[in-house]
């Protein structure tokens, strides 16, 4: 992650194997508060959209569906851009080669007591070969998304793309390095290197109850979020809660590295209230 500014420094949460990064003013210890965040810690729009019912289906698997070849996808799409905010339209130029039409469902990554995710949006019978376009609604609240693409004859792939709420000055601002700048799609299923760390930390963000509005490198390099307005950044594919954190393991935590990474974000936020 590029600094964000020269007012702000990167220090660690913890010992530096926990891979926790956040910005603070210059100076700022990383003391550890009397109490770590929990789960309904405050009342917020992040709390509040995890009460929400959550959803297992994007999932391979799910809905019989099977994950497309990795080296000549069945169905594949990039995004018109990594992030938009609400109202904003984003725009899925879908490819492929064995089916007509997909299905498209999109999600959004939390906790959502232990689902993982959420079902925002369903579209059915998507002509593949073309863009579709999508308004992002004013009540999705800042976050992870993901675009799970299910071809007519059941491979399914997917495009990961930001809602931002950079009007909303949350306690902690997640930095999440997603960019279709090449304009394709990513290899494979569809997901950066990435993206099972990307989620963890969201999720673990949220289960935790922490105030988390989200975006990517890119709008921090062209300015469209500013970093010093917030009380931390996280730059989640730097978060390691720790091995094995992935994206099928996301409840497998060190205690001991939950209290570190919340101590510090406990702190960082305190000293700005």
């Amino acid at each position: 992650m590029s600094e964000p500014s020269r007012r702000t420094v990167l220090i660690a949460a913890g010992a530096a194997s926990t891979g926790l990064w956040a910005a603070a003013a210059p100076g700022a210890a990383a003391a550890e508060p009397p109490r770590p965040a929990g789960p309904g810690a405050a009342d917020n729009p992040v709390v509040r959209e995890n009460r929400a019912e959550g959803s297992g289906r994007w999932a391979v698997g799910a809905g019989e569906s099977r994950g497309v070849d990795l080296r000549a996808p069945q169905i594949q799409a990039y995004a018109s851009a990594a992030s938009v905010t609400p109202d904003e339209s984003l725009t899925l130029n879908v490819s492929g080669r064995t089916a007509a039409t997909c299905a498209i469902e999109i999600h959004r990554f939390g906790h959502y007591g232990g689902a993982r995710s959420r079902l925002l949006h369903t579209a059915a019978d998507v002509p593949v070969g073309r863009g579709w376009k999508l308004t992002v609604p004013h009540t999705w609240v800042s976050g992870l998304h993901l675009a799970v693409l299910t071809s007519a004859d059941g491979y399914r792939a997917f495009t990961p793309f930001v809602v931002r709420e950079p009007a909303r000055r949350s306690d902690v601002l997640a930095v999440v390095p997603l960019s279709y700048a090449g304009r394709r799609p990513y290899p494979g299923l569809g997901l950066p290197e990435d993206f099972g760390a990307d989620t963890s930390a969201c999720q673990w963000l949220e289960e935790a109850g922490y105030d988390v509005t989200y975006a990517t490198e890119e709008d921090v390099r062209a300015r469209r979020v500013d970093p010093r307005r917030y009380p931390a950044v996280l730059h989640p594919s730097a978060v390691a809660l720790p091995s094995p954190l992935a994206l099928s393991e996301p409840g497998r935590t060190d205690p001991k590295v939950r209290h570190q990474a919340a101590a510090l974000l406990d702190g960082l936020i305190g000293r700005h209230r």
